[in-house]
Formats: structure tokens, C-alpha cells, sequence
């Protein structure tokens, strides 16, 4: 998948059968979750960005807009919710979300949906030592592990579902020093990477 088939997340078909058509609707919205995560894990700015409808709003670490470049911003004091993520994400070496539960109700009308998408995630705190450790890091790395559920409303408009609100509960959380025996020997090319040089954007011309 090419960066611009990933923008492309929660585009859907219209067709005539109404039960087929709630299908792909609820497939469209799954992947825009989904999607949510993927761009997350890879600091992928544009990908987060393409997930949320112009007006959308957040609170899940934020509490503002989803997504509004035009927002100033600055270390500290993001304008928008994908600033303040990106920020935060700076301050890991490694993230590692999924999503488990996935509970998807379209609206009558079928442009409006409630979602609520049960999430684990993982996270590797840099160090007190760091220059891009959190004001907050410990003095070694820690691992965080985090069990929530992300609840949205998403809307369809012209055929293409995003979200225009999300909250982000936390069901509970775990800080533990951090064990990665072995991690090292794997090989960086098909090691996870914070960014497009990720072998998933690359796999394509990989595999020829």
C-alpha cells in the first residue's frame, strides 16, 4: 500500500442495496481506527491529519481541535491535537498500538456513526539523559502500557467517513522497567520505525 492508498482510509463506494451498503460503511470506519493507529506508530503527520474532518474535535491528552494546521503552535503549547501528539511521540523511541473490540452503529441516513474501538498501546519512555526525553522522564527507560477505548462520531461526507469528535478513555495503566534482551540483534531494516522509512511504506517495490 502506497502512501496514497493510506490517504485514502475511510472513502467508500454508494450502492444500491441497503444492507450491503451499511457494510461498507462499517469497513470504511474501521479502517479510518485502524488507519488512526498506523499513522501514530509512524509519526506520519499527513496520514493523522487526512483521518479527521475539518472542525473536528478532541479530547484524549487535548482538549481542542483534531486537526487545524492554521493553529500556532510551539513546545508546550500545541494548537491542535496532532501537534500535541507528535510532541509527545518525540519523546518515545517505540509505540505500538492495536485495537481489539470494535463496536461500529451507523445512524439512519447512514452519514453518521458512533464508534467505540477497545485499544492497547505500548510505549518506550527515552530517558531523563535524553535532549528528547519528556520534561517528565525517569532517570532510565520505562515502558508504558496503556488499555483504553477510543469512542468517535464519525460523519460520511461526499462518500468519505472521518472522524468529528473523539474521546479517548483509559481502562487502566502499567509503568515497568523496561526489558528488550535480544531487540538489538534484530536487523534495523525489519525493525519498527517511527517514521516512512518503515519497511510498510516500502514493501511494494520491495517485493517487486
Amino acid at each position: 500500500m502506497t502512501i496514497d492508498h493510506m490517504l485514502q482510509a475511510g472513502r467508500v463506494p454508494a450502492v444500491a442495496d441497503p444492507h450491503l451498503q451499511l457494510l461498507l460503511d462499517k469497513q470504511a470506519c474501521a479502517e479510518v481506527m485502524m488507519t488512526y493507529c498506523r499513522a501514530i506508530d509512524h509519526r506520519d503527520e499527513e496520514l493523522l491529519r487526512s483521518l479527521f474532518h475539518p472542525g473536528s474535535q478532541h479530547r484524549h491528552g487535548f482538549i481542542g481541535p483534531s486537526s487545524d494546521p492554521s493553529r500556532p503552535s510551539a513546545p508546550g503549547a500545541p494548537g491542535d491535537f496532532v501537534a500535541y501528539a507528535l510532541g509527545v511521540l518525540a519523546t518515545h523511541t517505540r509505540t505500538h498500538h492495536q485495537l481489539g473490540n470494535i463496536f461500529i452503529e451507523v445512524e439512519a441516513g447512514g452519514t453518521v456513526a458512533y464508534t467505540e474501538a477497545y485499544f492497547t498501546a505500548y510505549h518506550r519512555l527515552r530517558p531523563k539523559a535524553d535532549p528528547l526525553a519528556s520534561p517528565t522522564a525517569y532517570d532510565t527507560e520505562m515502558d508504558v502500557w496503556v488499555g483504553g477505548r477510543y469512542m468517535d462520531r464519525m460523519e460520511k461526507r461526499d462518500n468519505v467517513w472521518k472522524i468529528t469528535n473523539r474521546t479517548g478513555l483509559t481502562d487502566w495503566q502499567r509503568i515497568e522497567s523496561p526489558s528488550s534482551q535480544g531487540f538489538h540483534a534484530i536487523p534495523q531494516e525489519i525493525r519498527m520505525q517511527q517514521n516512512r522509512e518503515d519497511f510498510l511504506y516500502h514493501r511494494r517495490a520491495f517485493y517487486g
